[in-house]
């Protein structure tokens, strides 16, 4: 298994090297050799410490990660601020409060890592960004392959990705304005690769006393529901819709409920994404002004805009710029049967 890691990587460098006699293949190596190293960095077992900058906002974590026969599994603690511990193992995710004792416990519909990582579809991403390496560098010791991943328009923001020559790691990652400004950031200050899965730094039987709370909520796909039907006339150029699901605006309201099966819901959650970037569009019923969220609003590099239409009302949230966000918003259209 170790050898054919090795010869995988080995055979993506080789097609890189390939730039320097044909610069017409550059760009399609480069996005080969990223999705080589995207599919190494998913088998790692690592514990490091990173920081996370986001608008004025500085924080540090400190990250393990173990793959084993029942999966993938993760640790994130929190150095700074209130203690907080979170683990995932593949889908299902649980955070700790020990300072409050409680303990939350949701599932989500894919194993997202809990740290920003290399894209796994990143070789479908060329319509889309052009890529451009840069010199190499070295990050927690470590040295590093750098790449710009920048859109080809100016409804998504750019991508600085440092990653580890040897093993494949993303350990650093700067999000980027149209300008390159820096509007997020992730870095490894330390980061050790380890042999086996430290399988006890997931162990959560500490806290079975912890007051616990589910958070998963209830949702109907749009197909089985004769719900809401509506469309965004305006999408940038590769957004397609990933998913369509009714949910509850007051999902605790609904939970507490005597006969919550009898509640129909009342929020339509609609995904688009171009594989990297994703927007989220909430559609529900004009409640008056004080109720919704009135024009565009910010939090570091998420931005939201919300429009009314008539006796409804549409939330559109992304990390992308806001002229995206609000083009979207204002291009929503009901769809007739």
């Amino acid at each position: 298994m170790v050898m054919h890691h090795f010869s995988r990587l080995s055979t993506v460098y080789f097609a890189l090297s390939l730039y320097f006699i044909s610069p017409n293949s550059f760009a399609v190596d480069l996005f080969d050799m990223l999705k080589g190293m995207s599919d190494a960095d998913q088998k790692q077992n690592y514990q490091g410490t990173f920081i996370l900058r986001k608008s004025d906002d500085l924080s540090a974590l400190r990250v393990i990660h173990g793959i084993d026969g029942e999966g993938d599994w993760e640790s994130l603690e929190s150095l700074d601020g209130e203690p907080r511990k979170v683990v995932r193992h593949n889908n299902r995710v649980v955070s700790v409060y020990p300072e409050r004792e409680l303990v939350t416990i949701r599932h989500t519909d894919t194993t997202q890592s809990l740290h920003p990582r290399l894209p796994d579809n990143i070789d479908q991403l060329d319509p889309f960004y052009s890529m451009t390496r840069l010199d190499d560098d070295r990050i927690a010791g470590h040295q590093t392959l750098v790449v710009d991943l920048l859109p080809k328009d100016q409804y998504r923001y750019g991508y600085r990705y440092w990653v580890d020559k040897n093993t494949g790691m993303l350990l650093r990652c700067d999000l980027l304005s149209e300008d390159k400004t820096i509007v997020e950031q992730m870095m490894f200050t330390s980061l050790d690769y380890l042999a086996i899965a430290p399988v006890q730094a997931f162990d959560l039987h500490q806290f079975e006393q912890f007051n616990q709370q589910l958070l998963d909520e209830p949702e109907i796909d749009v197909q089985q529901n004769a719900g809401m039907s509506w469309t965004v006339n305006r999408l940038p150029k590769g957004f397609s819709l990933t998913k369509s699901s009714m949910r509850y605006s007051r999902p605790a309201l609904v939970l507490k409920s005597n006969s919550p099966d009898s509640i129909p819901p009342d929020l339509l959650h609609m995904v688009y994404t171009d594989g990297l970037a994703s927007v989220s569009v909430f559609i529900e019923k004009n409640e008056g002004e004080k109720k919704h969220l009135q024009g565009a609003l910010s939090m570091g590099a998420v931005n939201a805009f919300g429009n009314a239409m008539g006796d409804y009302f549409a939330t559109v949230v992304g990390v992308v710029p806001v002229k995206t966000v609000q083009s979207m918003a204002e291009s929503i259209v009901k769809v007739e049967p």
